[in-house]
């Protein structure tokens, strides 16, 4: 159960920063997919990387709900959207799972609720996209700020639109997420490690089929490189990490 729901707080955060092609303006959408999730953390067994996920989307003139993601619009017109944001973020670590017995030592981490901005502007030229949020229930005290550039190319039943952007994830977000303390050094055998705020790029692509005026597919992919703030932690042992959606919505 708690995969299964870490993957719909991953599928949260993607629907919340990333522009929405899976629900018309005013209507709803229901759906199921699967969600492909590589973590960072050295020790990750090959059964967590994939979760089922349902999918419940609403985006109206003043309000959308996005599975587990939910805003609402301050302006948003065909140019501009500002909104308010309020969504789980998957930040979750639970060391008795993890193959690598000095991982098994660590402190668990916990997922928490991130509130925020997000301001999106659209141009024939592509569009810019910013979201601004902090953990407000007192589990890592974090804060991100993610910014992108998209150009979407469409054609008769298709929509295709890769992006690249950066993110700033604070020192204390880092430290949950990537640190190491005395106590758990002592525990495990693992170094002490205090990383401080970094930036991340990032790479992505979404793409949308429409079968009919109700029906749909879509996938989304997306590669994180790595800052050396999260490599040079003990808990790490890749690069990259990557996230994969795909699956197939109702609209009505």
């Amino acid at each position: 159960m708690h995969k299964k729901i870490t993957g719909l707080l991953a599928t949260a955060v993607l629907a919340t920063l990333s522009a929405s092609a899976f629900a018309d303006d005013g209507k709803w959408s229901v759906g199921a997919s699967v969600l492909y999730q590589e973590q960072a953390y050295r020790g990750t067994k090959m059964s967590d990387k994939f979760m089922p996920v349902p999918m419940v989307n609403y985006e109206g003139k003043n309000f959308y709900f996005h599975t587990l993601a939910t805003g609402y619009y301050l302006w948003n017109d065909k140019k501009d959207q500002l909104s308010v944001d309020l969504f789980y973020y998957p930040q979750a670590y639970r060391a008795k799972d993890n193959k690598d017995s000095r991982m098994r030592q660590l402190d668990n981490r916990r997922d928490t609720a991130m509130a925020g901005m997000s301001y999106r502007h659209h141009e024939e030229w592509g569009t810019l996209r910013a979201n601004f949020s902090g953990d407000i229930l007192g589990k890592s005290d974090g804060m991100r700020f993610d910014a992108a550039y998209l150009y979407g190319f469409d054609g008769d039943n298709w929509s295709l639109q890769p992006g690249v952007g950066v993110i700033w994830q604070s020192e204390r977000q880092n430290r949950y997420e990537y640190g190491i303390t005395d106590s758990e050094s002592r525990r495990s055998g693992l170094d002490e490690y205090r990383p401080g705020s970094s930036w991340m790029p990032y790479v992505e692509l979404t793409g949308n089929y429409k079968f009919d005026d109700n029906w749909s597919a879509f996938a989304m992919g997306r590669i994180d490189l790595l800052p050396n703030e999260a490599k040079d932690s003990p808990m790490v042992d890749k690069k990259t990490t990557s996230i994969l959606w795909t699956g197939i919505t109702y609209s009505f």
